[in-house]
């Protein structure tokens, strides 16, 4: 894929501080932990000039700081409440002009969406694009650098600091914003690929001891593995996913 773009950064949300699954972004799949799989996944990515790890100032997220060392990726540390600021800042200090927001419990975001977000985003001169209706662990959100500035200085509700992007999404008459339909192999409420409490990891677990290899892995070969083993694919079924 061939892209005329500027800065393209993804800025990877992680801490320790996680209250269903405590210090979930390290539980290990194989000798790798959840943050490192998603690392190396993005670094195949056509369309990303750079990965930055956002955490926080506190103390347990020291190790955040070694693991950016370790896969030679940005660091930025700020606010753990105030989300949004710390995209924000992280955003300012590499100097990004596009901001691919992804979040570290989604190990196996779907790189082909994130592409093609970029390229949707950077084509039609959007502020925002974001997938619709797809498996939740797969998604991210691209956002250009002059929306992001907007929202951190108008968006006072405790939310839209907390979330990054609902300040953009909920004004769609100030922002130019596409939502787009993803294939419909990956437009499934049936599979659940985040990793927010127990049973999520409890998935992973089976999906490494399949294919032993979760950085390369398709994301049609892990649907067609659940579609084929429904009591896995249920195993985390009765989540309910936080608002």
């Amino acid at each position: 894929m061939v892209i005329d773009r500027l800065n393209v950064y993804a800025i990877i949300q992680a801490r320790l501080s996680s209250k269903r699954l405590p210090r979930k972004v390290l539980l290990k799949l194989g000798d790798k932990t959840i943050l490192e799989i998603l690392l190396l996944r993005l670094k195949k990515s056509q369309t990303l000039d750079g990965i930055i790890l956002a955490t926080t100032t506190n103390k347990q997220d020291d190790i955040i700081s070694t693991i950016a060392k370790t896969y030679n990726v940005g660091l930025y540390r700020g606010s753990e409440y105030d989300v949004l600021d710390r995209v924000y800042k992280a955003a300012k200090e590499y100097d990004a002009n596009i901001i691919v927001r992804i979040t570290a419990d989604n190990p196996l975001t779907d790189i082909y969406i994130l592409d093609k977000i970029v390229e949707i985003l950077l084509k039609g001169h959007f502020d925002y694009v974001a997938p619709i209706d797809l498996i939740l662990g797969l998604g991210s959100e691209a956002i250009a650098f002059g929306a992001l500035e907007k929202a951190w200085r108008e968006a006072q509700k405790p939310y839209q600091r907390e979330h990054v992007t609902p300040y953009i999404y909920e004004h769609p008459d100030r922002f130019k914003i596409l939502w787009f339909n993803p294939p419909s192999y990956l437009r499934r409420s049936d599979i659940r690929l985040t990793i927010d409490v127990k049973e999520d990891y409890d998935l992973y677990q089976r999906l490494f001891n399949k294919f032993g290899d979760l950085i390369n892995v398709s994301i049609e070969e892990v649907i067609s593995f659940l579609d084929a083993n429904p009591e896995i694919k249920f195993l985390n079924a009765n989540v309910r996913q936080k608002k």
